[in-house]
């Protein structure tokens, strides 16, 4: 059996003895957003927020049924098979929900189409789920020699750009690693955030990025173009339910990523740290994700509360 296998062997193993953490995990300001009900006719458990966290209500029955959906997948005992089923469960009902969201547009209004990559030249938030589910498909659908030069061009992206503000990422000159001729190479599992993004003026999102004082004004403005923003709203919503339910219940690491960041680690760090994070440790502070960041649940949570 060679070595590349035997660490393979070993991090599975890793994550699937993870003993599942007591529950009701708090953040760092001591805070705990889910509580477990028992129903006492039917003895039937569920997961209920013990407060709103958004403005509209669908949002947080979208977020209780995301850490519902988690707690069926995971178990007692998380592994890494299961945090990848769980992702691409995410992905697909938020892919899913933006579709029928967008469909009660106007048509025409929504400008995005296959070949339009203005979005694509900035750091990508995603929850450690998200970037197994990638790596996981990169490893399932690339040949070995194709992943090694995907896992070198990765490494270049993050030499490039180490040090770089958010501000500063957002360039014509640092486009993401997975575009490929104008078209996203990892499009079928695509992080939550890129699912909820829309616009409705094409020539606003070129300007933006390739004119360097739209540019400019637009990131000292603080604020996005033209959006149907029910989509949006709905992948803050799922990301909220990932981020709570496997932090709180599992306890586990769920502190947003940067997508070049993470799946550097994964495909060129140790291949120890998927087993290491569902032991509940921390092997992916490298990876975190710039202005999301936080030292507590946050990133999606905190975006979330700016549209109450």
């Amino acid at each position: 059996m060679s070595r590349r296998k035997r660490q393979q062997n070993r991090a599975r193993a890793a994550g699937a003895a993870s003993p599942r953490p007591a529950p009701t995990q708090r953040d760092s300001k001591g805070r705990v957003h889910l509580t477990l009900q028992r129903d006492p006719r039917t003895g039937h458990e569920s997961i209920a927020l013990d407060g709103p966290l958004f403005r509209e209500p669908w949002q947080d029955e979208l977020s209780v049924g995301t850490a519902n959906t988690a707690r069926a997948l995971l178990g007692e005992t998380p592994n890494v098979e299961r945090a990848v089923e769980l992702a691409r469960t995410a992905m697909a009902a938020t892919s899913r929900l933006g579709e029928a969201l967008l469909s009660r547009a106007p048509a025409g209004a929504v400008a995005c189409q296959a070949g339009c990559d203005h979005c694509c030249y900035q750091p990508v938030g995603l929850t450690p789920p998200e970037a197994l589910a990638i790596a996981a498909h990169l490893r399932q659908t690339l040949t070995p020699e194709a992943l090694l030069v995907l896992a070198a061009r990765l490494a270049e992206r993050v030499r490039e750009t180490r040090g770089l503000s958010s501000a500063e990422r957002f360039s014509p000159d640092h486009p993401c690693p997975f575009l490929a001729r104008g078209q996203c190479s990892i499009y079928e599992v695509r992080p939550l955030a890129c699912r909820g993004m829309n616009s409705l003026d094409a020539e606003e999102c070129k300007s933006r990025l390739r004119d360097p004082a739209a540019r400019a004004a637009f990131l000292e403005r603080g604020s996005g173009g033209r959006s149907f923003m029910e989509p949006i709203r709905a992948f803050h919503a799922i990301s909220a339910g990932l981020q709570l339910s496997l932090s709180e219940l599992y306890g586990l690491d769920m502190r947003p990523l940067e997508l070049s960041l993470a799946l550097d680690s994964l495909l060129n760090g140790p291949e120890s740290s998927p087993g290491e994070w569902l032991n509940g440790l921390r092997p992916f502070e490298a990876a975190l994700g710039g202005n999301n960041a936080l030292p507590e649940l946050g990133g999606v949570l905190d975006s979330a509360r700016t549209l109450k």
